[in-house]
């Protein structure tokens, strides 16, 4: 989506509350392979940098990710949802042994590399350690690692719904997906193709209530 396409939905969006329709929601949703790119003038957080608007947009501008961790799921209910079920975090326990980090249950791994965001080049030189890239890394450290698992699931809106960039993808509220339009090529600019555009498409998202 482009920003001012989003532009013109959120006007839209405004049309349809002052028109009476609250039962009608919108939300923007960046591809995951968008993620660096800069939101500001998307959302229009600051008018004045921004050349493609004038105010704040009130239609929320989400990040989609390829999956997220579902902290309501035990193993069980994970993988009975067809979920996986696999390492979330891990937890350093420097103060540990060998002996009393294997009897807790956790792993002992040797030649482990640690980075020490603290330490400066000198710092990092005293202690016999590697600067390398502007990091104080430890190559050789034999520590004790307890990993911490969590119910992985797959969310990316982007590549389940098929998504091409530009989809205007209409639900109903059943959250059925009942129209799709590409608004590379249907500019919804209501001062593009006289209008039709537009009134074609607010018509679409009122007949999916």
């Amino acid at each position: 989506m482009c920003r001012h396409r989003f532009g013109v939905l959120n006007d839209l969006y405004l049309e349809l509350v002052d028109e009476g329709y609250d039962d009608i929601k919108f939300i923007g949703v960046n591809g995951y392979a968008y993620l660096s790119n800069d939101y500001d003038c998307m959302v229009c957080s600051t008018p004045s940098s921004c050349s493609s608007c004038d105010e704040i947009r009130v239609v929320p501008w989400v990040q989609d990710y390829p999956y997220l961790f579902n902290e309501d799921y035990n193993q069980e209910e994970c993988e009975n949802n067809e979920f996986n079920w696999t390492i979330e975090d891990q937890i350093l326990h420097t103060e540990m042994d060998q002996t009393s980090c294997l009897n807790s249950g956790f792993n002992w791994v040797e030649d482990y590399s640690i980075v020490y965001d603290d330490m400066n080049q000198l710092e990092c030189q005293i202690n016999g350690y590697v600067w390398f890239n502007d990091e104080c890394i430890n190559l050789d450290v034999d520590i004790c690692i307890e990993n911490i698992y969590g119910c992985m699931q797959e969310i990316d809106v982007w590549d389940n719904w098929n998504i091409t960039l530009r989809d205007l993808v209409i639900v109903n509220r059943e959250g059925y997906e009942v129209a799709r339009l590409n608004l590379t090529y249907a500019n919804p600019d209501p001062n593009s193709t006289c209008g039709e555009n537009y009134q074609t498409i607010k018509q679409m998202i009122i007949d999916a209530r």
